[in-house]
């Protein structure tokens, strides 16, 4: 560099002496990554400007020298100040905007959760015999059939029900209730329980026992207060707050072999017969738990038609087997019970 360059008054011509561009801000941004902040960048330029230039040594007076730099600090500062007062007005709107759009979905959830609460309070629910309203019952009972066509009747009534019975089954092999629904697999149960938008994880209360349960919210009555259908292991169990709106309660059962009709003891049951797992949940089993279950599966269909379930089966082959080895014994007037049957086990085999 010339070390006139660097001493000329600011009233002395000058061509290209300051850049207002960033074509050298590449160089800089390797200075100042090197220097590490800016009091040592600063540091390290006016130390250049000692070394390699005569700025500090070839002007007379030094206040024109700091005039100078104070010239280009000033200006730059004013550019500073206005960036800054720019984003500072661009951070405002954007805060606003996120208020407003938060205030609109808090509001959308508490539209939805009372909502949600409306109709869960409106579904069906079982309603219980007591037994003051027996008496009522027997009342409007008809005069008693013959005991020929009362043993008919209810054989042929249970066909009619299961021929008319065409209901799908319960979705999720779950139910609900007007505080919460569940799904299941036949290890593991989901509990999802619907609560005021905004809840916090400290307010909410959840202890989850063996074979019990009290979920809700700190100063205000439990949502649910029972026992389980089932007993699970809490160990292996856990809950999350999903959304800052919903207690979503992860259980595994006890028995992993069992479907569960219900959540709570004294809610309503679904139908457990119903129930048939995914093709694709089966395939992700091990080989002898698949065979466990579709063999569960099998003897459920089984009962559910009135025939020998496959242990039955493999007795009746069994017995079979021991009367071609044994042709001398006869059997005609056996009657064998193969387990699982009050009627001694009669099954159509053929």
């Amino acid at each position: 560099f010339g070390s006139r360059f660097w001493c000329l008054p600011s009233s002395s011509p000058q061509k290209n002496t300051t850049m207002a561009d960033d074509r050298l801000d590449g160089v800089y941004l390797n200075l100042a990554q090197q220097a590490g902040s800016i009091e040592p960048l600063l540091d390290s330029f006016f130390g250049f400007l000692l070394r390699k230039t005569d700025f500090y040594t070839g002007i007379a007076d030094e206040k024109e020298a700091e005039k100078m730099v104070m010239k280009y600090f000033s200006k730059y500062s004013k550019q500073g100040k206005k960036k800054r007062e720019d984003e500072a007005e661009k951070n405002r709107l954007a805060d606003e905007e996120r208020k407003t759009r938060a205030a609109e979905k808090r509001k959308k959830e508490e539209e939805e959760f009372q909502r949600r609460q409306e109709e869960m309070k409106s579904q069906p629910k079982i309603e219980e015999v007591v037994e003051d309203e027996e008496p009522k019952i027997e009342e409007v009972v008809d005069e008693p059939m013959p005991a020929a066509e009362e043993a008919e009747k209810p054989a042929e009534e249970k066909k009619e029900e299961e021929e008319e019975d065409n209901t799908p089954p319960p979705p999720g092999n779950g139910g609900s209730t007007d505080t919460y629904t569940w799904t299941q697999t036949l290890g593991a149960v989901e509990v999802s329980i619907p609560i005021r938008p905004g809840t916090k994880s400290k307010q909410c209360v959840v202890d989850m026992g063996v074979t019990k349960c009290k979920v809700g919210l700190k100063g205000e009555p439990p949502i649910i207060d029972g026992l389980w259908k089932d007993k699970i292991r809490p160990d292996e169990c856990m809950w999350n707050l999903v959304d800052n709106k919903m207690i979503v309660l992860t259980l595994e059962k006890h028995d992993q072999m069992k479907w569960w009709s219900c959540c709570i003891q004294g809610d309503p049951e679904i139908d457990t017969k119903k129930i048939v797992p995914e093709n694709s949940k089966l395939s992700d089993l091990d080989g002898e738990t698949r065979q466990t279950v579709e063999k569960m599966m099998f003897d459920q269909r089984q009962k559910a038609a009135g025939k020998p379930t496959s242990d039955q089966m493999k007795q009746h082959d069994l017995l079979e087997k021991f009367k071609q080895a044994h042709p001398e014994m006869d059997f005609s007037k056996a009657n064998v019970n193969y387990g699982g049957s009050s009627s001694g086990g009669n099954f159509n085999f053929g």
